[in-house]
């Protein structure tokens, strides 16, 4: 190697070490849904919520969200949350921790209480379908003081704190005269919090109108916003760097709708990912109806959708300690249907995968311009378990270490 050679090398290491790259964090919640997306302008979006009372050898997500997210004012915010659906271990501290009401009405109580703003909701009409908890009502009643904003063209309505958008159609409630805040499934949104962006985007897969017609089978999560999140390094590169697939706690036969009618339509692209939360935390209810015992067969509609993943794909399990028992959900079952299609090493645990002093670690991608990096790991403190990485990126990112 020559002197020349030698010195571009060490200026393109330096430039990709202080190159802020797009995350994707999953959080410990047990069996819950908790993720954060963190885009190159730092926007940043959440994708669920299930905080908890910080006991014994439960990790503390409000605290990591503090450190995590933008401030305005002294006020922390999220610039998106996206709710897939209201079950509680979906939106469990929303009503503790999320602030409600006119964002101009925050605070200094709430500045005290750290109340994190949300600039801009996602709000599936099915929450107001089935409202099971406190969290859920709250997460409804913010939304329809939103809306109500929009319907009325109040001069406030496009504040932050005061944005929403409608994703999905309507149920009981009708919210027709609001269509233009409206996404469906086959759209692509890349404005967020007011914001375009152009090296992230997400394609929302469901739920359908089927999904509002179907009257067996637990219709709450059968109508969980499935959505492909899409990033890019590079506004110019033609292929997307990263694809991460959100599902909530989405079933088989939700799937099966979702494979049909994007190959349909001649989008399959849509269904490609390198990451997969997988639905209903490890459920056997992705894989086909519970209980395993009588319905022990995937359905070849779920395997499919598996066989759309990229490169070395990963699965992600947002749940307990998966055990060889006859719990669902996490489903031991499930688990081995997963590992045979990426592999025992890319089959990663929430609450096995990266423990320090006993208490399990968020797991967190980086989406580089090669791919999605593996997580990263502080050495001699974790119990690891599957430290494979993501195919062409060899190299544990060192990204936000000290977050550990």
């Amino acid at each position: 190697m020559d002197y020349y050679e030698t010195i571009f090398k060490e200026i393109t290491k330096q430039k990709l070490l202080k190159m802020q790259n797009a995350t994707v964090k999953f959080y410990p919640v047990g069996n819950g849904d908790n993720a954060l997306i963190t885009l190159k302008d730092k926007t940043t979006i959440i994708v669920d919520c299930n905080i908890r009372n910080c006991d014994e050898g439960i990790y503390d997500v409000k605290k990591d969200l503090l450190k995590s997210i933008q401030y305005d004012n002294s006020i922390p915010y999220v610039d998106v949350f996206i709710l897939t659906h209201g079950d509680q271990d979906h939106c469990r501290g929303f009503k503790s921790h999320f602030y409600q009401g006119d964002p101009k009405d925050y605070s200094s109580e709430d500045k005290k209480n750290n109340i994190i703003r949300v600039d801009a909701m996602w709000f599936s009409p099915m929450i107001a379908e089935e409202s099971t908890n406190e969290d859920e009502d709250a997460y409804q009643k913010e939304a329809e003081r939103r809306l109500e904003l929009h319907r009325n063209n109040a001069p406030d309505k496009d504040l932050p704190g005061n944005r929403i958008r409608i994703i999905g159609y309507d149920g009981n409630k009708n919210y027709q005269d609001l269509d233009h805040l409206r996404s469906t499934p086959g759209n692509i949104v890349s404005r967020f919090n007011d914001k375009d962006q152009h090296l992230f985007s997400i394609f929302i897969h469901a739920p359908f109108k089927e999904h509002l017609e179907n009257e067996g089978g637990d219709k709450k999560n059968s109508t969980s916003i499935v959505f492909q999140a899409r990033f890019k390094t590079e506004a110019y590169q033609s292929n997307f760097s990263g694809l991460v697939m959100f599902g909530g706690d989405s079933d088989h036969s939700s799937w099966n709708i979702i494979l049909d009618k994007t190959k349909r339509h001649n989008n399959e692209k849509a269904l490609e990912w390198d990451l997969f939360l997988s639905p209903h935390h490890c459920s056997w209810s992705f894989f086909n109806e519970r209980p395993h015992a009588k319905n022990p067969n995937p359905m070849e509609s779920s395997l499919e959708v598996l066989d759309y993943k990229r490169r070395e794909s990963k699965v992600i399990a947002s749940s307990k300690t998966i055990l060889d028992d006859d719990d669902n959900p996490p489903h031991y079952d499930a688990k081995k249907e997963y590992i045979k299609k990426v592999g025992n090493t890319n089959f990663l645990n929430t609450s096995t995968y990266n423990i320090i002093n006993k208490v399990p670690q968020p797991i967190i991608f980086e989406v580089t311009f090669l791919g999605i990096a593996k997580p990263r790991q502080t050495e001699g403190t974790a119990k690891v378990v599957g430290t494979a990485g993501l195919g062409i990126v060899n190299s544990t990112s060192k990204y936000g270490c000290n977050e550990l």
